[in-house]
């Protein structure tokens, strides 16, 4: 909700207390925005980046720190832990080539634009499927949940287990969509379309008639209601 992370600010402000902030996946501008956190004008003290930062391709991430704590942490003897492959070199030549297209190729600025194409299609879709209950994110960082009573957003049955069967249906249709477990990981059914920076208004219609046609699958099999909602 609007606020709530200027109000995690202060507290932590309050009681000397760092705020971390887990950027791995919304970080490197797929949300429209460098870092998710812009979007809630807060600023973290420390940051973990990685995935899209490394563009896919090699396994890389960073931890970034206000200079002041690198400089007591430098005082005290050093960031003493480590892994045999930190600082990879090849690594880190991915990781600078991806931060160059996405100022040459203008993607953050392009997410953005794309990612309200995809919000405004997948929130078409919820006419079409009662049991959508809601579509949220920012960016090219999409999610809409499942639900059996839009109202209440009671979750649909565990026995259909809706989590695991979409994206099967979906995989099978040529299409990847990442399920996640809501209610502490045991109840709900949301499901990520995040597609790649780079997308294109055709990727998008691609994206959204496979999507209609998992749905429409998952529906028949789950005899869950389709059609315009009255």
């Amino acid at each position: 909700p609007a606020g709530y992370m200027k109000r995690i600010r202060e507290i932590c402000d309050a009681y000397g207390v760092l705020l971390i902030h887990d950027e791995v996946m919304s970080g490197g501008g797929r949300t429209g925005r460098f870092w998710g956190s812009q979007h809630a004008e807060t600023v973290p003290d420390i940051i973990a980046i990685s995935k899209g930062f490394g563009g896919g391709y090699v396994p890389l991430g960073a931890m970034i720190a206000k200079s002041t704590i690198v400089e007591k942490v430098m005082d005290s003897g050093g960031f003493a832990h480590g892994h045999t492959y930190a600082g990879n070199p090849l690594a880190c030549a991915a990781g600078l080539a991806v931060l160059k297209e996405i100022k040459r190729q203008d993607l953050i600025h392009k997410a953005a634009k794309m990612g309200d194409l995809l919000k405004n299609r997948l929130l078409g879709l919820m006419n079409r499927y009662p049991f959508i209950g809601d579509v949220r994110g920012k960016g090219l960082l999409m999610a809409f949940e499942l639900v059996a009573d839009r109202t209440t957003m009671e979750p649909l049955p565990k026995e259909l287990n809706a989590f695991d069967r979409l994206v099967d249906i979906a995989y099978n249709k040529g299409l990847i969509i990442y399920s996640r477990r809501t209610r502490r990981g045991s109840l709900g059914d949301h499901f990520m379309v995040c597609p790649p920076m780079i997308i294109t208004d055709e990727g998008i219609d691609e994206i959204m008639e496979g999507l209609a046609a998992s749905l429409d699958q998952f529906a028949h099999e789950a005899g869950l209601k389709t059609g315009n909602q009255t």
